[in-house]
């Protein structure tokens, strides 16, 4: 049964935020509803068929989640928040086509559920409010994908189509997304009221994140330096985590850093095909400033601007600056972790053995994922497949004989054992470009089954198997998607 509490709304003047009612779109209808996250959120009866899913999701709730309807326990709010934007400090930024309806609790968890495309606030900026079907489509499919890599991201529980065109630099079919978030305050809400100087916001804004993101903080001192540390050791666990699956964001702004550590706004993102360090998707970032090897150090810096806010009621600025110094460290050492895993060890290895594997892949234009993957069938066969060249079997040799150092090779399932493990962190199936904007082009044709297909094999990236190929292929070159696009 649907029943939102509206915490923050009840915790905050209006200075935070716009009272306001989604657009209604009279036409709107849903065309995907994610069943899995409706069952965590207690949306769903257990006893329901697969069939019966979707049609009744579209029978009790189609009219909220489009902004039809308001439920009566809802109380929809727009945020205000402001932003770096591509270093840039943007006063006034805030939900310019999204608007909170409320939070659902589910298992002692507060969630946000947050309608996006749903029309106009005061936030707008000149813009129509309005999410094209090819964003909506791409922001699903990425939150569903890095969730079942085990990556904290959002979600989105419903898709509906509007029905009415959305302008861009062509006519667009209109979508409205329900995101789940497990809140939506980001640095650059921090931001808006360190701006306008207003300290007792920022101080409110502390509170309330350590009783909702880090109640193990929550003793009369309610230290804001902890919480900092908190921030700072869960974003430095996310961009860990993206860099080493080859994820790349695309818009690493300040305004889209989420304070709960999951990663959000997946507009101009793309996982890697074959490996560049200095990758970038984003058709804005001409200057790279977000490229894939720059990731850990753009989300330091967006620290180092919280930090800056929370210095206006934290006494001890010096404190704060030592905790952003553990960033690098634990980002690195998590990276390292994550990485020697997918090479088969329990423990870190030399820092060498990752470059080189690495700089071998650029130099000869890898596919990253693929040459991960692939690894586990060279160490089976004892000898270099997946690259045929000098470099390769010298690094492989080095890598065969530190694992050796590890492991019994004595032992004769020793490398079976290995292999299963690497299989498990290595995906088989990732939300590969060109099979998103594949997906994309066929639900803007109104066909939504590659949609349900691809979503299906998402949720078992780590399974091998052949029939699923196809997924797992990488493109040719005339499939490859260079550029992606935010759709605002």
């Amino acid at each position: 049964m649907l029943n939102f509490e509206n915490s923050f709304y009840h915790n905050f003047s209006s200075d935070f935020y716009q009272k306001i009612n989604p657009q209604n779109f009279p036409n709107a209808d849903l065309v995907h509803c994610n069943s899995d996250l409706a069952q965590e959120l207690n949306l769903l009866k257990k006893d329901l068929k697969k069939s019966q899913i979707q049609e009744n999701f579209k029978k009790n709730y189609q009219e909220i989640f489009s902004g039809q309807k308001i439920h009566e326990s809802s109380t929809p709010i727009a945020f205000a928040y402001a932003g770096h934007q591509f270093g840039n400090f943007v006063p006034q930024l805030g939900d310019g086509r999204a608007i909170l309806l409320g939070e659902i609790v589910s298992k002692t968890q507060r969630y946000d559920i947050q309608l996006k495309g749903s029309g106009q606030t005061k936030f707008s900026r000149n813009g129509d409010g309005l999410m094209t079907l090819a964003s909506a489509i791409r922001e699903l499919i990425i939150g569903e994908a890095l969730h079942y890599l085990e990556i904290p991201a959002t979600r989105i529980l419903t898709l509906c189509i509007t029905n009415e065109p959305v302008y861009r630099q062509e006519v667009n079919m209109g979508a409205v997304i329900a995101r789940v978030a497990k809140s939506h305050i980001r640095v650059g809400t921090f931001e808006y009221f360190a701006s306008r100087g207003n300290n007792k916001a920022i101080q409110q804004l502390c509170d309330y994140v350590i009783n909702r993101h880090f109640p193990q903080e929550n003793s009369s001192t309610k230290s804001i330096a902890k919480l900092f540390s908190d921030i700072v050791f869960a974003q430095a666990n996310l961009i860990a985590k993206l860099q080493a699956n080859g994820f790349i964001h695309g818009v690493m702004n300040s305004d889209n850093m989420a304070i709960s550590g999951q990663a959000i706004d997946f507009g101009p993102c793309a996982f890697l095909d074959e490996y560049d360090s200095k990758k970038v998707f984003s058709a804005i970032d001409r200057d790279g400033r977000y490229a894939y090897a720059n990731q850990g150090k753009i989300a330091k810096w967006n620290l180092w601007i919280l930090a800056n806010c929370l210095s206006l009621v934290n006494k001890n600025s010096q404190e704060l600056l030592e905790i952003l110094d553990l960033f690098e460290n634990e980002f690195d050492e998590k990276y390292q972790k994550i990485i020697a895993k997918k090479l088969g060890f329990e423990k870190q290895v030399p820092q060498k053995l990752i470059a080189d594997f690495l700089e071998i892949l650029q130099q000869k234009k890898c596919d990253y994922q693929q040459s991960f993957f692939n690894l586990s069938d060279d160490l089976l066969c004892q000898k270099p497949l997946i690259i045929k060249n000098e470099e390769y079997y010298k690094w492989f040799l080095s890598w065969q004989n530190l694992l050796q150092q590890e492991y019994d090779f004595s032992n004769k399932n020793i490398l079976k054992k290995i292999a299963k493990k690497m299989r498990s962190i290595n995906p088989y199936i990732i939300a590969r470009n060109h099979i998103v904007q594949e997906v994309i082009d066929s639900g803007n044709n109104l066909d939504f089954k590659p949609l349900e297909n691809f979503l299906e094999v998402l949720k078992n990236p780590f399974d091998y198997d052949e029939k699923n190929i196809f997924y797992h292929t990488p493109p040719t070159n005339n499939q490859k998607v260079l550029q992606t696009f935010c759709g605002t």
